[in-house]
């Protein structure tokens, strides 16, 4: 029979394992919880911006067949991020029979904006035909931080907030004054700067309450991905009344943002003007206005809706980015687009 002593050995025993156990069960939830916000694993719920969509219902990706070379950067960037794609055949603009195409001038333009126009089609299409709530469209050249999901965290608070912001701030005024407008040129009471500073809420907001939804909806495209864009014109209703309401924000001290100096499309581009208005690491967030490249945008159901009617059916006289930018800034047909 065996001794007190023995079994309590054995309880002890058994308890220090038991401790230990949940120890390192605690420690590998805190671990994978820290990985996720670091967007090093795919994790939690379908709307969840930590997940492997990055909250959106898909992430599709644009890739020629035979560009085999970025097909396989991208899955590596991807796996790396931890991101779930699906895949979208490019186009050779010699296999869209010519009854297919819309309205317009399409046989002016340049082959390979005509077969990137027809892949993005049909990424819209596959958008609608299977109902999907939101989708991110990403084209095969893309790039994007390891941090991306901490970016997009902030993205989505904004992307809550700005429309209603934008609404609001409309209907202050009937002028149009540029927020770009070189300060050494303007009317002092108009100062772009001085502009900047009256129109611009910070991040982050304190007690944003949670949401299941974490872009919401009250949007047709985000335009995450581009190769230049400028800041949407004021408007105030004289030349004495700076604007009193917010139309975009900003984050400070973002290290993702690079140095002022660089804040350019290319190399031999000119500075954006944004990097003399704001501070430098300064992230701003607001309405597309003459953005130009389709690397990356997301789409709501809605969104998509509009986009392939517009661009799919009704009219095709110039490259895909060049229209959707027009059409987002509401010169084409106006659907109320929300971009």
């Amino acid at each position: 029979m065996p001794s007190q002593s023995h079994g309590r050995v054995c309880f002890l025993v058994a308890l220090c394992s038991i401790t230990l156990f949940l120890l390192l069960l605690n420690s590998s939830i805190n671990g994978r919880s820290a990985a996720c916000r670091h967007g090093q694993y795919s994790c939690s719920g379908q709307n969840d911006i930590r997940n492997s969509t990055l909250g959106f219902e898909k992430i599709l990706v644009i890739n020629l067949p035979w560009r085999t070379d970025r097909r396989d950067s991208i899955t590596l960037a991807a796996a790396h991020t931890g991101l779930s794609l699906e895949w979208i055949n490019g186009i050779n603009a010699s296999q869209i029979n010519e009854k297919a195409f819309p309205s317009g001038n399409h046989r002016q333009m340049p082959k390979g904006n005509v077969g990137s126009w027809r892949a993005h089609m049909n990424a819209l299409r596959l958008v609608v035909e299977r109902n999907l709530s939101t989708a991110l469209i990403l084209e095969d050249d893309v790039d994007w931080d390891e941090r991306v999901r901490g970016q997009l965290a902030d993205f989505g608070i904004v992307s809550r907030r700005l429309p209603g912001m934008i609404a609001q701030f409309d209907t202050g005024g009937q002028a149009h004054v540029p927020a770009t407008e070189n300060p050494s040129h303007a009317d002092p009471v108009l100062d772009a700067i001085e502009l900047a500073k009256r129109s611009t809420a910070r991040l982050p907001i304190s007690n944003e309450p949670a949401s299941s939804d974490p872009y919401g909806r009250d949007w047709d495209i985000i335009w995450l991905g581009h190769c230049g864009t400028s800041l949407p014109p004021h408007q105030v209703s004289s030349p004495t009344s700076l604007p009193q309401v917010a139309d975009r924000f900003m984050l400070s001290h973002d290290p993702t943002v690079p140095n002022s100096s660089d804040l350019r499309p290319s190399h031999l581009a000119p500075l954006d003007s944004i990097s003399s208005i704001y501070p430098p690491h300064t992230r701003i967030y607001h309405r597309s206005y003459r953005t130009l490249c389709t690397l990356a945008y997301a789409v709501t159901q809605g969104g998509a809706r509009k986009i392939l009617y517009e661009h799919g059916m009704r009219n095709l006289d110039k490259g895909y980015d060049f229209a959707l930018s027009e059409w987002c800034d509401g010169q084409t047909k106006n659907m109320g687009e929300r971009c």
